[in-house]
């Protein structure tokens, strides 16, 4: 008897999250700032759409405006546009009322409270957000309303039937649009998975990547019927999964997969940093690893900050059932736009995350991963970030993200701490979007234009970078985290030339450390693989001694109830 034949998702399969429609980012699932973020973008968005579709469709082709808040649907399918808006308002009037109330009563407490005893204004917090908030001031007696965000995600604002996948194949890069400004509308050859987030089918689902499965199990998992699957086969491959085994050896593999995601592997450990990967093209297009080249276990998946492109929930659900623990940065809880992904990917299924604080580890046997600080990227905001120094033996490698050397005397302290950080991966994203780009439909008032345009998410130039590799003494640099590649498009929108201030400044920075003889001094791009061989003794580097690491536990031991490491 011939034995059944089993599916994967193919290569070129999209599974692309939506909440209410809309490309899945934090700041549409974190109750409060979907909110404000619904009122404030979305539906603005839409409506302006709606009063000229033409020139939305201009301004999102225009390269000097994509990324603008420009809707990318073609004018004949204006009627659907206003059928989204319109039920949108309809259905999602709670969440509106939360936006405006929130909005409303901030604006009235700063102008109320000037460091007077807050107990009284309680009564006064609007009825949407009773029970959620605390009141507090700073030091300088300015008044904050502190989010109990963990209760919202447990209250009614909370609402995971907006959540569904989009299943679609992928025929060209450069074809998605915007992620933010954009609805994905119905779309032939598309398939809707109206499923949470957090339903352990997805797993099921994208098990297939490296389990595949008779096509009946697929649909079952995917609630169709048999007379369905023609819609299902486009989207799934009969070719066998065969993810690659564990590297065992004692030289470390990196293998680039664009942007900032990197696979680090030695001695059987798998680290994945910003996890981003790109489905492969049916027309072919820029070769690249995809899903079908990480391994079928990923020890730590380790991500650096909150932004699209470091926290892609995309890849991120599709690699769910890999990764053992998902490492994110602290934090802090103070100002409502400031999200725990802690918190958050916890309620979207991950079952073991890891916050880090600075200097806090994680270790692995013969290794450790190291939290510490990372300044710059978001606009002077107190959001949560974290940069990784990954030990891998005597090897040490700074996983540094869109860091900024905004203060040379921190990695001085980070290397007195940790000793020489050899091998450094570095953004020069060194323009950076203005402050109201992602941020803009939190602010509870309009802010002034000078300080929108000075205050932007952008990390070091080439100075400020040497500043960086020289302090950490180290003999390696890769330049990553550009946006050069194709598949990052639709969520950065950069589309950087060769003139572009972030390529000169990247030239520039990888020129000097050619001059000074570093051991490389590269800029990833598309498919990369290289070997870092171990260092020489540390004792060869003149006027450095390493300082003894921060205790570390073992990634499977003491945890407590909360799935938290013991530090």
């Amino acid at each position: 008897m011939a034995a059944e034949t089993r599916y994967r998702l193919a290569d070129t399969t999209v599974a692309e999250p939506l909440v209410d429609g809309w490309s899945a980012w934090a700041q549409l699932i974190s109750p409060v700032p979907a909110a404000l973020h619904l009122l404030n973008f979305q539906t603005f968005a839409l409506s302006s759409y709606l009063e000229d579709p033409e020139a939305h469709v201009a301004a999102s082709r225009d390269p000097d405006l994509i990324g603008g808040p420009f809707v990318d649907v073609p004018p004949e399918r204006a009627g659907e546009v206003r059928g989204l808006l319109d039920d949108m308002r309809a259905r999602r009037g709670a969440a509106l009322e939360l936006a405006r109330s929130f909005t409303d009563f901030h604006n009235w407490l700063v102008g109320e409270a000037q460091g007077q005893s807050l107990e009284p204004y309680y009564a006064a917090v609007p009825e949407a957000l009773r029970g959620y908030v605390e009141l507090v001031y700073d030091y300088y007696n300015r008044p904050i309303v502190r989010l109990h965000e963990n209760l919202l995600y447990h209250g009614d604002h909370y609402d995971e039937t907006l959540q569904s996948l989009k299943l679609w194949r992928l025929e060209r890069d450069l074809t998605r649009p915007f992620f933010m400004s954009t609805p994905r509308l119905a779309g032939e050859g598309q398939f809707d998975w109206r499923r949470p987030f957090a339903d352990s089918s997805l797993d099921e689902l994208f098990r297939t990547d490296v389990e595949p499965q008779p096509l009946g199990r697929i649909r079952e998992a995917l609630g169709l019927g048999a007379s369905e699957e023609a819609l299902l086969l486009p989207l799934l491959t009969t070719e066998p999964a065969a993810p690659p085994p564990p590297w065992e050896g004692d030289e470390v593999r990196v293998r680039y997969f664009g942007h900032a995601c990197l696979l680090i592997e030695w001695r059987g450990v798998s680290i994945l940093t910003d996890p981003f990967v790109g489905a492969a093209p049916a027309a072919g297009g820029v070769e690249r690893f995809s899903y079908r080249d990480l391994p079928a276990r990923i020890d730590f998946a380790l991500v650096t900050h909150n932004h699209q492109d470091h926290f892609a929930l995309e890849t991120l659900l599709r690699l769910r059932h890999r990764i053992g623990q998902l490492v994110v940065p602290r934090n802090q809880g103070l100002l409502y736009g400031d999200m725990s992904l802690r918190l958050l990917t916890k309620r979207v299924g991950f079952p073991r995350v890891v916050e880090l604080e600075a200097l806090e580890a994680i270790g692995f046997p013969g290794g450790e991963i190291v939290a510490v600080p990372f300044l710059g990227e978001h606009g002077d905001l107190a959001h949560s970030k974290s940069a990784y120094v990954v030990r891998a033996g005597r090897q040490q490698m700074l996983v540094a993200a869109d860091s900024d050397c905004l203060d040379r005397e921190l990695y001085a302290n980070v290397r007195r701490t940790l000793g020489p950080v050899e091998t450094v991966f570095l953004g020069t994203e060194s323009v950076g979007a203005p402050l109201s780009w992602g941020c803009g439909p939190l602010f509870p008032r309009k802010m002034q234009r000078a300080h929108e345009q000075g205050r932007r998410y952008h990390g070091s130039d080439a100075a400020r970078g040497l500043e960086l590799l020289e302090t950490v003494a180290a003999r390696r640099v890769y330049n990553y985290a550009m946006g050069l590649e194709p598949w990052v498009e639709h969520l950065l929108g950069l589309g950087l030339t060769e003139d572009a201030p972030q390529f000169i400044e990247s030239e520039k920075l990888l020129a000097r450390a050619a001059e000074r003889g570093f051991l490389a001094a590269e800029r990833l791009w598309g498919k990369t693989e290289f070997f870092l061989e171990e260092p020489d003794a540390v004792a060869a580097l003149p006027g450095v001694e390493r300082a003894a690491p921060p205790a570390a536990l073992e990634a499977d031991d003491a945890r407590d109830a909360d799935d938290q490491f013991v530090f």
